[in-house]
């Protein structure tokens, strides 16, 4: 599997904000929080991505999601998370 760029990332990220939220794709700058999102669906959210698109090693992908926890709670946008993705 190819990995996803930066838009395609945004736009992965925002559907599957959407979809928890019963609500369309959020935008690119669309707050999690601001749309009705809460704690529980936020590591939903961050679970999902990280299995499906994170890295293979398990300690890397353990990374990823600590890091993109602590970045959901400071700027809930689907573009935020997208930077601390490309990362890794």
């Amino acid at each position: 599997m190819s990995e996803p760029d930066a838009g395609d990332l945004i736009t992965i990220i925002g559907k599957s904000m959407g979809y928890v939220l019963a609500l369309p794709p959020l935008a690119a700058t669309d707050d999690f929080f601001g749309a009705g999102g809460d704690s529980y669906r936020a590591m939903e959210v961050l679970s999902e991505l990280v299995v499906r698109y994170g890295p293979d090693d398990s300690a890397r992908a353990e990374r990823l999601h600590e890091e993109l926890v602590l970045a959901m709670f400071d700027d809930s946008t689907p573009q935020a998370l997208a930077v601390v993705f490309e990362r890794y």
